[in-house]
């Protein structure tokens, strides 16, 4: 028998091992505002596939949608830091359960990226449009570590990351489809696939990192939508020619095939059956590759060896590490234009450098000149935009949840978001980031981070998917 506890005596939570309600239910108050956090979220992650998908959609329902949805996906951001209170205000207060730490970097973060969009806009009198777009990349980041660090929000996540997975992969398997329309099979090895729209539309597959190394703890069917989208990314950037990426998606897979397993134990039968089903999901990936368009598939993964081989360069495979890879040639450009004061707050949000090579950058309507906001090279972004400031204080948090999260690696969740980062912080050298354009890439590094960030240590229990690996009923 249920009882109601006297009005004004104060509810004692069940420890976080548990996953019930405390001995008081929540108020009706209380569920409708917890449900409203949980919609923020959920609108959040619809605005930003529609905005990531935007070419796809304007291609079918007319060229207005793209404008709409370019400002939807920066003003969604308006409904993640809700959410993030919310959620956070629902576990140990707005920094949700992060430690103190976590708690002092998040306040100290926001508080720079305010100071640097006022820097940018009201004393550098960059264009209001381009601070914000400098601006959200960060707000994502910090609401997405206080989000991670409860583990509520894995529970409400979990099947919604799951359709966005199904939908992302039926559009870009359809953008796909203009592939031969570019590339001819007499000239099986053109890189021309950069041109489609698959090839803008892939930002909507980003969770698929955190989902694979998680897929031996959900059932059979979910596992293998889980690893058909792996090889179906991965066969994007072959006939993309993308050398870092498909080296990272490799990367992925040995650590789901090799280190996991040794990591996360006991052995269970869901952990042999889910390496059937990879191996299944690998096969008809195989299966579909060589009977719809072999040309293409042979073209364009020779292509890709050459790429790799570092033909193009005069220091062969070895000169893609030097000025000579276009990445590193690009951030000497900017390194060279830094004026000493820039040191510490950067060119501030909306900040740009003029490439001093003909052929770098693009005319930027605001400004009138050949210029760039962006680098390739992602880890410089911070450093570009605040300087040293802004640059050792994300980066700090980085180091910090990596430390934190090798103490828990036989969790598998926290082995998940572990590896997620080591490779986030490897390929930060290579890959452009910081971005809207990578907005659930930055939703999904900044609950990892969130995670390993957090004082809850049973996580892994509360997230039902991870409560079965671990021998328990899922809630």
């Amino acid at each position: 028998m249920t009882t109601v506890p006297p009005a004004g005596a104060r509810v004692l939570a069940v420890p976080a091992a548990t996953w019930r309600l405390p001995a008081g239910s929540p108020r009706a108050s209380e569920r409708a505002v917890w449900f409203m956090g949980k919609l923020c979220l959920l609108g959040f992650l619809a605005a930003q596939f529609v905005s990531l998908t935007r070419l796809f959609w304007s291609q079918r329902l007319g060229a207005g949608l793209d404008g709409l949805a370019t400002v939807a996906g920066i003003a969604s951001v308006a409904l993640l830091l809700p959410a993030a209170a919310i959620y956070g205000l629902r576990a140990d207060g707005p920094l949700g359960n992060l430690v103190d730490g976590a708690r002092l970097w998040a306040v100290v973060v926001l508080g720079l990226s305010l100071l640097l969009s006022l820097y940018g806009w009201a004393v550098k009198g960059y264009h209001l449009n381009a601070v914000v777009h400098d601006l959200c990349p960060y707000l994502v980041v910090v609401g997405a570590v206080v989000l991670g660090s409860s583990a509520q929000v894995f529970a409400d996540l979990d099947r919604p990351l799951l359709a966005l997975l199904l939908v992302a992969l039926v559009v870009n398997a359809l953008g796909m489809t203009q592939i031969t329309d570019v590339v001819s099979e007499i000239e099986a090895e053109d890189r021309a696939g950069i041109a489609i729209v698959g090839y803008r539309t892939q930002g909507a597959l980003a969770f698929w990192p955190l989902l694979f190394l998680t897929a031996r703890q959900r059932r059979p069917i979910a596992a293998f939508l889980v690893y058909s989208a792996v090889f179906f990314v991965l066969a994007q950037q072959i006939l993309f020619q993308k050398r870092g990426p498909s080296v990272r998606i490799l990367l992925f897979v040995a650590l789901f095939l090799f280190v996991l397993p040794r990591l996360v134990r006991p052995r269970s039968p869901e952990g042999r059956r889910s390496s059937v089903t990879f191996a299944s999901a690998g096969a008809l990936a195989l299966a579909v590759s060589l009977t719809a368009a072999p040309w293409l598939f042979e073209g364009q993964l020779a292509g890709l060896m050459k790429r790799i081989s570092g033909q193009a360069y005069e220091g062969g495979a070895a000169g893609m590490l030097t000025y000579e890879n276009e990445r590193f040639f690009e951030a000497g450009m900017f390194l060279r234009t830094l004026e000493p004061q820039e040191l510490v707050l950067g060119r501030g949000f909306g900040g740009y450098f003029i490439p001093q090579v003909e052929g770098w950058g693009g005319l930027m309507e605001d400004l009138g000149v050949v210029a760039r906001r962006q680098l390739h090279v992602g880890g410089l972004m911070p450093f570009f935009k605040g300087g040293l400031t802004l640059f050792v204080s994300y980066f700090a948090a980085l180091a910090f949840a990596l430390v934190r999260g090798r103490r828990f690696l036989a969790q598998p969740l926290a082995a998940a978001a572990f590896f997620v980062l080591v490779v986030h912080a490897l390929y930060l050298t290579l890959e452009g980031w910081f971005i809207m354009s990578s907005s659930l890439d930055l939703l999904m590094v900044g609950l990892c981070m969130g995670y390993l960030l957090s004082r809850e240590r049973d996580a892994d229990e509360r997230w039902p998917l991870a409560g079965r690996a671990l021998g328990r009923p899922a809630q």
